[in-house]
């Protein structure tokens, strides 16, 4: 299996400037910025071969019978076109409609007028620009707007009809010294935005030194508190909400959760002293809904620092039924299920690595064909999440970026600073459906898909398409043929109209009607995937499409009624404290490394011996001062004063080094929760399992698997070379892998498959090994590192947990498996043990490999 960076996306980003160095030059370029024109305009073209014949063919590869001749200066006029995607072409290059990858001169959007859109803010619609980092000047080529990126991607979102969009902010960029805030260029984007009727929903992270940072969160919470107060007042307006960090269920916060739980609460009451009445989401987890890290997030009533449930998604279409399922049980057992969702990030890796040149060195482009299945799954998806219930989706991501070393290409925009058909997929569907909503699906046939959405006034418009890959596909690459070309019939109702009120015989006043044998309006308004619009007549009440995977719209529709509603969904919703709660008092604690080992995806703290040291710290972010205490439960500890007193906002915290003594049940989980009570109110939670692993493994069984056999270990790594022996030396199972090209996607995992019935994670707590590697590089580190389990149940997806990353000498890994259900544990067939090395050259050695159980639990 290939295994991603992250389970999301990275965003660690490129030097733009660098790249720009590197550009190569373009065969076409439109007056039209990002070649994106509005309809019935002009467009002038320049850099042609003189002499040379053009002809225009549409996003499908279909003449419409535009050519001309490029003339001495190698320029050519493009005449007023109807909105849709078309591409420029030369002569004897107009492309066969089966053939999307045949090479064109040119691509060109043609877009509605903006003055005929409506901006709801509302809407369910945005993207996710990034455009203060992704845009910056030089990440690509911008001849238009005297190479103003900033302005041009502004324009471009503009022209697409999104009323929504999601930005960056670097905390560390603005204020590198203390109360020295210079927003510079994130202020000017969301000038430029909000000028265009756009709602921005911003979003920081990254930690200046200064703010007492961890690894990358902040420990100074009241650094943290002010930062947010002051920009959510600078912003005002021109935000729609703010966002607290991104995906810190992965690396962007390689702290325990608890320590990103403080910082959150901090931040929430930050942003709301700053913008009362702004909307505040708590930073998007890109896990699976049901994560280990999101269950230990809400334990520690992250859901009272939230007005929006945040989420990102990068899973097949087929998943998100049981993705999205697995996302309401969770919002319900913490008394979040009425609160809205918002998908701030969504996107897909189905059309493949790039594996076309793109106009700078070093950063691959998508296909015409991977263009087009981006498309269709960006139409599709947007569905998907509304039938989901999902408020809001911001789509990833609008500019020219790359990742995995230049080898996945995400913009909607090329690094040529063009627009993909994706574009004109947004444009249109925007058009069409930006202040509708979504009733539900209409059964059609297990081949077709239907969706009813009604309008604001009154009429509806049906989205339909033809299944394909897209709407199946669980792995692996989907291409953009065939087309699944297949004929929808939709049935008319009879329009029903008064025509008699001067009597009324009736006792209950009913109105006398007359119900027409076909709907009056026999034509309706067809417009396909890109935006080309055209009209289709009802025939005898009968409505025949023509079908194709890539989706289409039939608009002016009355009567219809969907078979399977959409979800309803929730609301911005913020928590009101009860009288007897003080959300002001937060507490945090660090650690002393030397007693503790963090694990089980940063949710969990492993304490090494009987007892473990720790720095409790008690914050107030309200006005006034308060006297007070600390409650414990899940254990003692023994240095914390019975009564505290704590000074207002902006003074330091109280402070208190204890020593955490597990309670003497023979629990080897404890749940050491902390709760301050102060001026008779209760605060938020401090929730940190503690593992102890001394008491575990004195007491737990072990049941060896295996391993040493050679071959119960099945190949499964993106290298091309592969050496799998035994080491007599080390007395281990060694790997040795290598990579020819640094810009590959980097990874190692064989396969165990268990013996049954004898080899069993049946009642297992935690899994245990011997590790140690060796790279072509003196870091010797990783991107991640992770145990995998494989379950028999196909409808279950593979648990990906991370390990401590292993070193140079050997040392033993113990992975708490604490956060599986038990369920989940007595299905598992096999696991997948290993790293994806930074280096080309990689030895990854293991032994000693067993599974723990509690004691009368293991096989021998």
């Amino acid at each position: 299996m290939k295994l991603p960076i992250s389970t999301s996306r990275g965003k660690v980003l490129a030097c733009c400037a660098a790249l720009a160095a590197l550009s190569l030059p373009a065969a076409i370029t439109l007056d039209a910025p990002g070649h994106v024109a509005v309809e019935g305009t002009l467009v002038a073209a320049s850099g042609g071969v003189p002499g040379k014949s053009w002809a225009l063919v549409d996003w499908r590869g279909r003449e419409t019978g535009d050519s001309g001749v490029f003339d001495d200066a190698g320029k050519a006029t493009l005449p007023p076109l109807k909105a849709g995607y078309y591409r420029l072409v030369g002569e004897s290059r107009i492309p066969n409609p089966q053939s999307p990858n045949s090479p064109s001169l040119a691509t060109l959007a043609v877009v509605p007028p903006p003055e005929s859109r409506v901006m709801d803010h509302n809407s369910f619609y945005g993207i996710d620009s990034a455009q203060s980092w992704v845009s910056r000047p030089g990440s690509f080529t911008c001849p238009w707007n005297g190479g103003d990126t900033y302005r041009t991607v502004s324009d471009l979102i503009r022209l697409s009809g999104l009323p929504h969009v999601r930005e960056r902010l670097g905390w560390g960029h603005v204020e590198e010294k203390p109360n020295a805030i210079d927003y510079g260029h994130y202020r000017t984007n969301a000038y430029l935005l909000h000028e265009r009727g756009i709602l921005v929903s911003g979003m920081f992270h990254d930690a200046p030194k200064w703010a007492g940072r961890l690894v990358k969160l902040p420990s100074d919470l009241n650094a943290l508190y002010e930062f947010c107060a002051h920009t959510s007042a600078a912003f005002g307006d021109r935000m729609g909400d703010w966002e607290f960090w991104n995906e810190e269920d992965i690396g962007f916060a390689p702290e325990p959760v608890w320590d990103y739980a403080a910082a959150l609460k901090a931040a929430y009451l930050g942003f709301k002293a700053g913008r009362p009445d702004g909307i505040v989401l708590p930073g998007a987890l890109c896990q699976r809904p049901d994560s280990g890290y999101a269950r230990a997030l809400f334990e520690n009533d992250a859901g009272k620092f939230g007005d929006v449930y945040n989420h990102h998604i990068y899973f097949p279409l087929s998943e998100y039924p049981k993705d999205f399922s697995a996302l309401r049980s969770l919002m319900e057992r913490y008394g979040i299920a009425d609160r809205a969702v918002w998908i701030t990030e969504s996107g897909t890796h189905l059309e493949g690595t790039s594996e076309k040149d793109g106009a700078m060195k070093g950063m691959k482009a998508h296909t015409s064909d991977q263009e087009l299945v981006v498309a269709e799954f960006y139409a599709k998806s947007q569905v998907a999440f509304q039938m989901e219930g999902v408020a809001r989706d911001y789509f990833f991501v609008f500019g020219a970026y790359n990742e995995m070393r230049g080898a996945k290409d995400w913009g909607v925009m090329r690094r040529d600073g063009t627009v993909k058909p994706i574009y004109a997929a947004i444009s249109a569907m925007t058009r069409e459906l930006v202040s509708a909503r979504l009733v539900g699906e209409m059964d059609v046939g297990g081949k077709l898909r239907a969706y009813l959405f009604e309008q604001p006034d009154g009429s509806q418009t049906v989205m339909f398409w033809s299944v394909s890959p897209m709407d199946t596909a669980g792995e692996g690459h989907v291409t953009a043929t065939p087309d699944y070309a297949r004929e929808l019939v939709l049935h008319l109702p009879k329009v029903v109209s008064q025509t008699d009120t001067e009597t009324q015989r009736e006792a209950n006043q009913s109105i006398n009607l007359r119900v027409s044998a076909f709907p009056r309006e026999e034509q309706y308004r067809l417009s396909d995937m890109c935006g080309t619009v055209s009209t289709v007549a009802a025939t005898d009440g009968a409505l025949v499409l023509s079908a194709t995977r890539f989706p289409g719209y039939v608009a002016g529709l009355r009567g219809l009624a969907a078979d399977k509603p959409a979800r309803p969904r929730g609301r911005v919703r913020p928590y009101v404290p009860a009288a007897d709660e003080d959300l002001t008092v937060i507490i945090r604690v660090d650690l002393n490394t030397n007693d503790f080992e963090i694990a089980g995806q940063k949710t969990r703290a492993v304490l090494k011996d009987d007892t473990g040291r720790l720095r409790v710290q008690v914050w107030n972010m309200g006005d006034v001062a308060k006297t007070g205490r600390v409650e414990v439960a899940g254990g003692s500890l023994v240095g914390l004063p019975d009564s505290i007193v704590l000074g207002p906002r902006g003074t330091p915290p109280g402070a208190f080094d204890c020593t955490f003594e597990p309670s003497a049940s023979g629990e080897v989980e404890q749940n050491l929760v902390l709760t301050g009570v102060f001026d008779g109110k209760r605060s938020s939670r401090l929730s940190l399992p503690v593992h102890l692993e001394k008491r575990f493994l004195s007491a737990c069984d072990r049941a060896p698997i295996d391993w040493q056999d050679l071959g119960n270990w099945k190949r499964n790594t993106s290298a091309p070379s592969y050496e799998i022996a035994w080491d007599e030396t080390e007395q281990a199972v060694r790997f040795d892998v290598s990579w020819n090209d640094n810009k590959t996607d980097r990874w190692l995992y064989p396969v165990y498959k268990l013996k049954a019935p004898q080899e069993s994670f049946a009642g297992a707590k935690m899994f245990q090994f011997e590790v140690k590697c060796a790279q072509d590089k003196v870091e010797n580190d990783f991107y991640t590192q992770n145990l995998m389990l494989l379950f028999g149940d196909k409808k279950k997806t593979d648990r990906h947990i991370p390990y401590l990353a292993p070193l140079g000498s050997w040392e033993t890994r113990y992975i708490p498996l604490s956060d599986v259900e038990p369920a989940d544990l007595d299905d598992v067939t096999a696991f997948r043990l290993g790293a994806n090395p930074t280096g080309t050259k990689f030895t990854f050695w293991i032994r000693n490999l067993a599974i723990l159980k509690e004691s009368g639990n293991a096989h021998h």
